[in-house]
């Protein structure tokens, strides 16, 4: 029997997840993840298609977010504004339906604000609440369905998922995510759940 495919596309986070999504599936479907990091939603739009190729899956849950709220520190502009993530998003979509009946959006995980990363910019929780909410909205005119990895980690205790980087996840943080992501997906699968 051929299990149904399942994949993967987003940021690093989707990365630390997706051992735990392939174990909850295992035997259900083949769990596949993007060979780069996805980052922002402008990268996801450039390289989905040759990522995902001409295969079809039976869904893909994709999340971006966090590489779009990366303030540098010496400059308050974001890299990619509201304005332009809403419009990403509502061409990405309908991008990702060609290869799958089932889009999934994971909302945005929580950060620790004002972590500065060696490279030098910062996160901050109000920007993950302004594009999630933009997120919410386009998904809700696309009729898609939404993951919240953000109220997940936050029902769970931030202080216990995120790591002291403020973005990534600790190994208790990526088990949550992973449970609610394969809770999300199978649905999606043929066959006994």
């Amino acid at each position: 029997m051929t299990l149904p495919v399942i994949y993967l596309l987003g940021d690093s986070i989707s990365a630390g997840y997706a051992p735990g999504v392939a174990t909850a599936l295992a035997g259900l479907a083949v769990v596949r993840l993007r060979p780069d990091n996805g980052k922002d939603s402008r990268n996801l739009l450039a390289r989905a298609p040759e990522w995902l190729g001409a295969e079809r899956y039976a869904a893909i849950h994709v999340n971006c977010g966090l590489h779009e709220i990366k303030r540098p520190k010496l400059a308050p502009e974001l890299p990619i504004s509201l304005d332009e993530y809403e419009a990403n998003l509502r061409r990405l979509i309908p991008m990702l339906r060609r290869s799958a009946p089932v889009v999934v959006w994971a909302r945005t995980t929580p950060v620790i604000d004002n972590v500065v990363t060696r490279k030098s910019f910062a996160r901050f929780s109000r920007d993950v609440d302004d594009y999630n909410v933009v997120a919410d909205r386009v998904m809700a005119d696309l009729g898609v369905p939404i993951n919240d990895l953000n109220g997940a980690i936050l029902n769970a205790g931030a202080d216990l998922c995120l790591s002291p980087d403020g973005v990534h996840m600790t190994e208790f943080g990526y088990s949550i995510l992973a449970g609610r992501v394969a809770d999300a997906l199978r649905p999606c699968l043929r066959g006994p759940n």
